[in-house]
C-alpha cells in the first residue's frame, strides 16, 4: 500500500475505512484537531475518497446547523452500493449521515436522541 498523507498541525485520527468497489475509492473517516484541516481546533469529523492511486478524489467535514460533527466512528456503502453510510456523534449525539459516493455531499443527517426512561 502507498503512504497516504492527510491532516493539518494537530492531531488526526482515522476510525474507519470502507472501500467502494463500484467507484473504486478508498473511503477513509475520523476526526481532526488540526485549524488548517478543519475550521477550528476543536474536534471535527471529517470523511476523504481517494482512488486506488492515492489521488485525492474528495474529502469534508460536518456540520449540523450550528455544531460540528465531532467524530465519524464508521463508514459502509448502502445496501445497494448507491451511497456511503457515515455513523458518528455531534452535540454528543448519535448521528447517522447518508452521503452522496461522487462528491461527499450530505444526502440525509439524522440525529438519534435518547428516550428519557
Amino acid at each position: 500500500m502507498f503512504p497516504v498523507f492527510a491532516g493539518g498541525s494537530k492531531d488526526e485520527y482515522v476510525n474507519a475505512v470502507a472501500i467502494d468497489t463500484s467507484q473504486k475509492y478508498i473511503l477513509v473517516g475520523g476526526k481532526t484537531q488540526s485549524s488548517n484541516f478543519a475550521p477550528a481546533e476543536n474536534d471535527h469529523g471529517y470523511v476523504y475518497a481517494l482512488d486506488l492511486n492515492g489521488n485525492w478524489m474528495w474529502g469534508n467535514f460536518f456540520y449540523n446547523v450550528s455544531y460540528a460533527v465531532a467524530d465519524v466512528t464508521g463508514i459502509h456503502m448502502s445496501s445497494l452500493n448507491n451511497y456511503v453510510n457515515v455513523i458518528g456523534q455531534a452535540n454528543s449525539k448519535p448521528i447517522v449521515m447518508t452521503l452522496s459516493k461522487t462528491d461527499g455531499q450530505i444526502k440525509q443527517f439524522l440525529t438519534l436522541e435518547p428516550v428519557p426512561a
